[in-house]
Formats: C-alpha cells, structure tokens, sequence
C-alpha cells in the first residue's frame, strides 16, 4: 500500500473510531454525574471523610460479601497505603474472628458492603476506632443498618465498577457529594445527605470531563511514544496528564527493558535523578524560608560554616546567597566526579569500600558496595574548594543541592528524610516517594536505570544513577529521589493549588509564587528558584527549538531529569503532565529522547487537544 494511501485508510479507520468512543464516553460522563448525584453522606462523626492527615492513618480496607479485591478497594489504594482483605458470604465465625483480630493493627478501616446480607456481619458491632462503611447494595428490606453503628456511612446504592471507583474518590475528597437520599433507609429519612461541597484531592476520570478528546489525545500520545519505543529512545514509560484537578490521562508504554520480560505498570517507581532536586530539597527549604529559618537573601555560609573565608581556610563562596544558589546564578561548576577520587586505574580502592556495611562504611553506592563514612567530608570539600566561573550568569549546577539535605537537617533539627517525610510525603499519601526504595519495595517493581561501567560495575535498580548522590549513600538533594507517577503527581497538584492538598496547608501561596518567579530576567537566566521555566520567547520558537513546548504559559514551572524523568506545570491551564522514563537503559549514550524532542512533542499534543477548544 502506498504511503498516502496508508495515511488516509489510518485517519479513516481513526475518524470511525472515535465516532463510536464519543458515544462510549458521553454515556460515561453521564453515568458518572448520575453516580455522583447518588453518593449520599449519611454519618460523618469529626468530619472524617474526606480523609485528612493521612500520616496519621493506618488503613484496612475490607471488601464484605465478596472473596476477591474490589475494584473499590484499587482505587482507594491510588490515595494511600492500604492493606486489604475480603470476607465472603461464608465466612465461618472464626473466619470473622481472625479478620477482627487483623484489624487491631489499625486505626482506620474501611468497609465495602457488596451483598444484601453482608450488614449483618459482627464486624459493624466489634470494630474499634475510625470506621468509614460504605454500602453498594439497593435500598431495600434486606439490607440492614445496624442500630449499632459508628462511624462515617456512605451510601452508594450500586455494586457496579464505576461506582466502586467513585465511591472511592469521594472517601478521600477526589470528589465532592451532594447526594440526598431518595426513600427511607433504615433509620434515615427521605433527603437526608452531608454535602461535602468542594474535591481536595485528585480525581480520576476520562479527557471529555475537561473539554479533551481522549481519542484524538491517546492517537497522538500513543503514536509519539511507540515511535520512541521503536527507534530505542527509552525501552518503557509512564505518561500521566492531570487538569482541573482531575487524572484524565495515566497510560504505560513498553517494558523496563529492551529484553520485553516485564511490562511497564502504573505503580512502576522511577528513579527521578534531577527531578528530586524540586520535590524534596526544594519544598523542605521553601517551608523553612515561610518559617523565617532560612534567609534567601542570607549568604549560604551563615547556615554553611565550611564556606566561610578564615585564616587558612579558603574560600571562594563565603557571600553567595541561597537565592543564586537557587536560580544557578551563582558560578559554581555543574558537576564533579566524585567517584574518580575513590578510583585507581578505574577500579574501586579497596580502602574505600567493603562488601558489608559497618560503623565506619555504611554508605551504600549499591547493594554489597559501602563506602567508607568520611568521604562525605571529602565531597563537601571539594565543593568549597572547586572553581568559581563567573558569578551572575547563569551555569546549572548540581553543587548546591548536594550539600541542602545537610543544611535542612541542621536548620530544622530533623533527619533529613524524616522531615521529608513527616512534613510532605506522608501526609501527601504519597508512599513511593522515598529514597533507598530497595529498603521498602520489591525490585521487580522498580524501572532499571543503567549497565553501570563507570562506578559501580552492575545493573543499578533501585540505586540511584546519580554518581554524586551514589557517594553520600543515595541520599542527596541533587538526585536519589524515586518515585511512581501518582505519586508524583500528588506534591505537583500541591504546587498547582498554592501549597493545598487534602484540605491540608503544605507551603503558602506567597512561598510559591515567589520561588515560581524568574529570579534574574536581565541576563537571560529564566530559573526560578530550584524550578525552571520556559526559554525566553518560548512562544515565538519552533517545537524542536522551544523549551519545554511552545504553547506553554509563562506562569507555568518543570523540571527534567537525566534518567527521562519530566514535569511541567502550567496554572493558566490547571495542567499537570509527566513522563517517567528510564531512556539510560543500558547505557547513557542513548539519547534519542532528547534528539526526537519526545517528551515536548507530548506536551505539545495535550496542548493542541486544550486548544481546540
């Protein structure tokens, strides 16, 4: 078939298609708005649901009437970490005994009600602690409400997929409920409904609910990254797209390898290299700058001591202030190889490393490869003593963040991770946001990045790529950071509303806008603080010249990583976008992601989808 002839069969057959999927997803949406309309708050003792501080939750789910997960308890599990377990119809009474015994392990449970009879359960009689039930049978004289209850109780009314999932959403405030009830439920009376007016949390639907074709947009989207796949720009990836508050968009492509053994999943974690730099260093400083701990315009070397000029103590960096630092217009070198210094001939010295950590080598560059503690002292100096370039122009640099973690421990008084941790990622639900994931998950679930030749002589997944970060045992403010891209999503969406997520202040709107701000317009330099923003006169410039898409506003903020990670977020658009890809596999010498411009020809494709409009 000639090439034309292709074409025009393709753009036929696509035209066909979507003609029938726009009916599939009108029916969709309406089904959707009917379900939403239904989902009825009948107990809300303390404002339980939507669910807040979920840092302070230990969550069981519990699937009543049914032998299997509930598509009701995968959704709840895109908001937190949850145990679940089942409890069918025949459940023996020591059945129910042991599953009331699980349960004392936590402070939360949620039930699914899936069968007329499963009300009558002893576990509505026996559960101590927060309890959130939520009924997906009909209205009828079967289903009983026990006199009995605590708890919230929300009623859903159908046992349905959909359902499921809404029902889901609204428990922990991805949607709002208006619902009334239409008839007398157990004690309930006609048209009683809590309204929970406003969503605080991601929600998850289809593109049409934000005004996108989601035919025309996964064509697009799916021909970009199979082409990609093909031509060997990155073996596998994550693509999700949030608007309006809403994931209209998470699709995976490929596999973790070119070797096609294991499909790239949803809940795939990343190794988000530069990335980190924004979401963990960059939210921990904003936070102590709102607290007036930190000073952006202070000198470094006031909370850096090492820094500081002294009688034979050099320095050349005593008076940069976090602000260059922040916006890379400070001067320093983009990056070392600290590596190098633990190397003779290539080969790793022996006096540097051991195959088992110990009080003395607990720096962990990769599994059964510690390296000796004082090597931090090393980097740190090598960093003060390194090469100062010109001072006011701009020169990304990796230094920096290298040496934040140490800094937000001292300023805040809290281990670096812990206070990550406790003051974002935890609350945020955001569970696979971690360094070291080897420590927490299985590593067939973790995206390999590189055939390391350089360092560390092995496959590094779950370690992270970055070689400066590898020496400081992985944790670093540069890069170390990994992630899945829900996950992700959820400190993004927080950036997005201002420092809000889950009807909980994380920063304020004054921090953001100001880091959000470019810093130092007068030279070219268009970083803000820790985030980068679109080129000069991005909107004038072609797609493959422009950076990130051309389409893109002002307003908006991103940052990319070395291994394939990217973000960007756009306010005028309500519009989050990433790609998590792991284009180093086997080797960093694959580039093509960034010769075939990938990641901003996706952009530009959910930015010609929005405008059309």
């Amino acid at each position: 078939m000639r090439p034309y002839l292709a074409l025009t069969f393709g753009l036929i057959i696509f035209s066909w298609l979507n003609i029938g999927a726009q009916d599939m997803e009108s029916s969709f949406l309406l089904r959707k708005a009917e379900i939403v309309q239904n989902l009825t708050l009948l107990e809300n003792p303390g404002s339980l649901i939507p669910l807040r501080r979920l840092d302070t939750l230990q969550i069981a789910s519990v699937s009543v009437g049914t032998g299997t997960v509930t598509p009701f308890q995968r959704m709840l599990e895109k908001y937190a970490t949850i145990r679940h377990f089942t409890l069918n119809m025949h459940a023996t009474p020591e059945q129910q005994a042991q599953l009331l015994r699980s349960m004392s392990a936590y402070n939360l449970v949620i039930l699914g009600i899936h069968h007329p009879h499963a009300s009558n359960s002893n576990l509505f009689m026996n559960l101590k602690g927060k309890v959130v039930t939520v009924f997906f049978t009909p209205i009828s004289n079967t289903v009983v409400v026990p006199d009995m209850f605590s708890g919230s109780l929300l009623f859903a009314g159908h046992n349905d997929e959909l359902t499921q999932e809404m029902a889901a959403q609204a428990v922990f405030g991805g949607l709002p409920i208006s619902g009334r009830l239409p008839q007398i439920f157990g004690k309930y009376e006609t048209g009683q409904g809590i309204q929970i007016p406003h969503a605080v949390r991601l929600g998850y639907t289809i593109p049409e609910e934000t005004g996108i074709n989601s035919a025309s947009l996964t064509f697009t989207i799916d021909s970009i990254i199979n082409d990609a796949i093909r031509q060997q720009a990155f073996p596998g990836c994550n693509i999700l797209i949030a608007k309006e508050g809403k994931v209209i968009f998470h699709k995976t492509y490929g596999y973790h390898t070119y070797e096609n053994i294991i499909p790239a999943s949803p809940n795939d974690i990343y190794d988000l290299a530069s990335v980190t730099k924004v979401t963990s260093a960059l939210p921990a400083i904003m936070k102590l700058t709102e607290e007036g701990k930190i000073g952006l315009d202070d000198p470094f070397s006031d909370y850096w001591p090492d820094w500081q000029k002294r009688f034979l103590h050099r320095s050349n960096k005593d008076d940069l202030t976090f602000r260059e630092l922040l916006a890379h217009q400070a001067g320093l070198v983009p990056f070392i190889k600290f590596y190098e210094n633990t190397q003779k001939q290539g080969k790793a010295q022996s006096r540097w490393f051991r195959v088992e950590a110990d009080e003395k080598y607990n720096l962990m560059v990769a599994p059964g490869m510690y390296l000796r503690n004082n090597f931090r002292k090393k980097v740190y100096k090598t960093i003060r003593l390194s090469e100062l370039k010109d001072r006011g122009r701009y020169i990304y640099s990796d230094l920096f963040f290298i040496m934040a973690p140490e800094v937000i421990s001292r300023v805040s008084g809290d281990d670096y991770l812990h206070y990550l941790d406790s003051c974002f990622y935890r609350p945020l639900g955001a569970g696979t946001l971690t360094y070291l994931p080897v420590r927490k998950f299985s590593t067939d679930r973790i995206v390999p990045t590189e055939a390391d030749q350089y360092f560390r002589k092995r496959l590094l997944q779950g370690s992270v790529h970055d070689e400066a970060s590898a020496v400081l045992g992985g944790i670093s403010g540069n890069a170390g950071l990994f992630g899945s891209a829900n996950d992700l999503a959820k400190i993004l969406q927080m950036y997005l509303w201002n420092g809000t997520y889950g009807g909980e202040q994380y920063l304020k709107e004054a921090t953001l806008k100001e880091f959000n701000r470019v810093q130092y317009p007068h030279n070219g330099n268009r970083r803000a603080l820790g985030f980068d923003k679109p080129l000069p006169n991005n909107s004038t410039l072609s797609l493959k010249d422009s950076y990130p898409s051309p389409d893109v506003s002002t307003e908006s903020f991103g940052h990319s990583g070395y291994t394939g990670t990217f973000f960007w977020i756009d306010p005028k658009y309500q519009l989050v976008y990433i790609m998590l890809a792991n284009r180093v596999y086997p080797n960093r010498s694959y580039t093509k992601l960034t010769e075939l411009s990938i990641r901003t020809k996706v952009q530009q494709a959910i930015y010609d989808e929005i405008l059309k409009r």
